[in-house]
């Protein structure tokens, strides 16, 4: 892997990171229904957020605002869910099995679950293209996971993984099986696909996948994340680059994994991965060969989300440096008015920001924290819903009982602030 000059963006920014707060409770008394309106005109921000102290942030450049909290998906058997949120080219919004035809204000369910690699084409081609999300995390529940396993074939090197199609805006689809074509060093890994397919100037798809090598030696056996390239709008896809690897032993808790893509529009790309963060010492925590049994504490090591940088379409990337202090699956977005929002999870649920003017990021904002640490997945994912709003959307856990969780949204108001 070509390294360039590191892109050093303040690995240490959260030295100052203030206390956790339990922001918004279990209880589901104060939510929206399903069905019905809410107090305010979602996703039209309430101005009256901004005028509680507690509910705003602000750093020279960017103010940012808290506003209400709703409820998406109602309490259901399922571990650990990933909050997805995707947003269809004629403006549906989608929450796991729910869809909103009117910015969030209503949600009503439909036949499928939103899978996290969703990705549609521009208009006027419209087609709706995603894997199928299948990975059973402990439990029988596998709907909503962000991992994508991936079938051997009788081809060396070659794998195969459930692919679906829509030209309805997702709302009906067609199977059919995608094939993946990695280099022979890799044909004998654990080989995960992961996150959020993304779309090049050129046409072609790149999309994420995390690699280990179990039987291997121990830098073998610390994931690194790969990029694959598809320029037959998803039916077959190669092994581009790798974007991150550890070369000694215990740097990062995990390696690289759970990557998250995001293109600027001058086509440089984004990558943000996370390296390790399993749940700090807690009654809460969970035994991960036995998924019934509780654990005092975790032995696992709570390392930093990484960034690194492509200028050429994905072939190569910069140094990866840190830009937190911890956090599982990172979700980014760039916002119309240029700012690039960041949500990343574990212990609680964090989002923070950048103008592409400085090379820190803030405000850094925890905007959630379970009652009884640590909450389970804390995978959040984001959308602009209109201009300067953002829904971000993240599963909670029943304190009481951990196969059961609901989804519900947040939204922020984030504003560009000219100095």
């Amino acid at each position: 892997m070509k390294c360039y000059k590191c892109f050093t963006l303040n690995a240490f920014l959260l030295i100052n990171m203030f206390c956790f707060y339990t922001i918004d409770s279990f209880s589901q008394e104060n939510h929206a229904k399903i069905t019905g309106k809410t107090d305010t005109a979602l996703p039209y921000f309430d101005a009256k957020y901004e005028k509680i102290k507690a509910r705003v942030s602000y750093v020279p450049g960017i103010k940012v605002i808290r506003g209400e909290t709703q409820l998406i998906v109602p309490e259901n058997k399922s571990f650990c869910p990933s909050g997805s949120v995707f947003i269809f080219n004629n403006g549906d919004l989608q929450v796991y099995d729910r869809r909103s035809n009117d910015g969030g204000m209503t949600w009503y369910q439909v036949d499928h679950i939103l899978e996290n690699s969703t990705y549609q084409y521009p208009e006027p081609d419209g087609e709706v293209i995603m894997f199928q999300s299948a990975n059973s995390a402990g439990s029988s529940t596998n709907q909503g996971r962000p991992e994508v396993s991936m079938q051997e074939t009788d081809q060396k090197g070659v794998f195969e993984a459930n692919f679906f199609r829509s030209k309805d805006n997702g709302l009906s689809r067609v199977s059919e099986s995608a094939k993946i074509f990695l280099p022979e060093e890799f044909s004998d890994w654990n080989n995960v696909l992961c996150r959020k397919i993304v779309g090049l100037e050129d046409g072609s798809l790149l999309m994420s996948m995390y690699s280990n090598n179990t039987k291997g030696n121990n830098i073998e056996r610390i994931y690194r994340t790969i990029a694959l390239r598809s320029t037959d709008r998803g039916k077959t896809w190669y092994y581009l680059s790798t974007i991150a690897f550890d070369m000694r032993e215990d740097v990062r808790g995990e390696g690289f994994n759970e990557t998250s893509l995001l293109v600027l529009p001058d086509g440089k790309i984004l990558s943000f991965m996370r390296t390790g963060a399993s749940y700090q010492a807690s009654l809460g925590s969970f035994n991960n060969n036995d998924w019934d049994t509780k654990m005092p504490f975790s032995y696992g090591k709570q390392t930093a989300i990484y960034m690194s940088i492509s200028g050429d379409g994905g072939k190569n990337w910069s140094c990866a440096d840190p830009i937190t202090s911890h956090g599982v699956w990172p979700d980014a977005v760039l916002m119309e008015n240029g700012i690039i929002a960041l949500t990343y999870g574990r212990p609680g649920n964090w989002i923070m920001f950048n103008d592409r003017k400085r090379e820190s990021w803030g405000p850094i904002i925890p905007f959630y924290n379970g009652l009884y640490p640590p909450d389970c997945g804390n995978y959040i994912s984001m959308v602009e819903v209109a201009p300067d709003i953002l829904l971000v959307v993240y599963s909670r856990t029943n304190p009481n009982d951990h196969w059961q969780s609901e989804i519900v949204g947040t939204y922020f108001n984030v504003k560009a602030v000219v100095e």
